[in-house]
């Protein structure tokens, strides 16, 4: 009897607490998973604005709503809105916000911010005080597109995602010629990864299957692979939501073997 293929390995670069769950979903389908998460998130203790009747509050991620909402108490006003980036942080807000006061891309739309400001936009709102809700560092282009339609904008940092320094093992297994699909959901994550490769000497696999959220992510690696005659990089976009990503992190490791 020849050898059995192995399986292809699957590596999870989400911050700690959001791995896990996909993680004993994908090893009972049989896949090898390694969790290395490329950011920790430390929320910072910095003021959290109120909702008031007409404001329009934007959480960017699953992050931004927790931490917003450690702190708050108070019952949602009427008459406030809240932007969600994605289906995800919508869901997330569903245990905060009335469903009908959250204005979100519909499932299948990439999660970012061009498809939020076209919800926004269809919607008709009068111009008042927005408040994006984010991290300490992350896109001006929103607050920029809002400010351009008479929005009064604030940005609000609430967390910080802080790299990871991976060890030299997981460098070596990211970096090794074996079959591997990489999940990389921001592009903070990918300049951590970057930086630890460089950190053990190593560069991006010959061939990696990437499973990611949005173009932005992916359009960047491609340039790293670009100018190797060698390197082959395959991608497939998901959207954030649990099952989405374990269907596309299995189709792409059954492409690999």
């Amino acid at each position: 009897m020849g050898d059995q293929p192995s399986a292809a390995q699957v590596l999870l670069t989400r911050p700690r607490g959001r791995n896990e769950a996909l993680a004993q979903a994908l090893r009972q389908a049989g896949l090898a998973v390694i969790e290395a998460p490329a950011l920790a998130i430390e929320r910072l203790d910095t003021p959290r604005p109120p909702a008031q009747p007409g404001d329009l509050l934007i959480f960017v991620s699953g992050q931004a709503v927790a931490a917003y909402f450690s702190t708050r108490t108070a019952p949602w006003p009427a008459g406030a809105w809240a932007g969600a980036v994605g289906s995800a942080t919508a869901r997330a807000l569903r245990a905060h916000v009335p469903p009908d006061r959250i204005l979100a891309p519909a499932d299948g739309l990439p999660p970012d911010s061009e498809s939020l400001l076209a919800v926004i936009r269809a919607r008709s709102l009068s111009a008042g005080q927005a408040h994006i809700l984010r991290a300490d560092q992350g896109r001006d282009w929103l607050a920029d597109q809002l400010r351009q339609q008479g929005w009064r904008v604030a940005c609000h940092a609430l967390y910080r995602r802080v790299p990871c320094a991976w060890d030299a093992a997981v460098c070596a297994r990211l970096a090794a010629p074996e079959p591997l699909v990489l999940l990389l959901t921001s592009l903070e994550a990918l300049s951590a990864i970057e930086a630890s490769l460089q950190a053990c000497e190593l560069d991006w696999p010959p061939v990696l299957h990437l499973v990611t959220l949005h173009e932005r992510i992916a359009r960047r690696l491609q340039y790293r692979y670009a100018d190797r005659p060698d390197g082959v990089l395959h991608v497939t976009l998901s959207s954030p939501d649990g099952a989405a990503l374990f269907q596309a992190i299995v189709a792409a490791s059954r492409q690999l073997l």
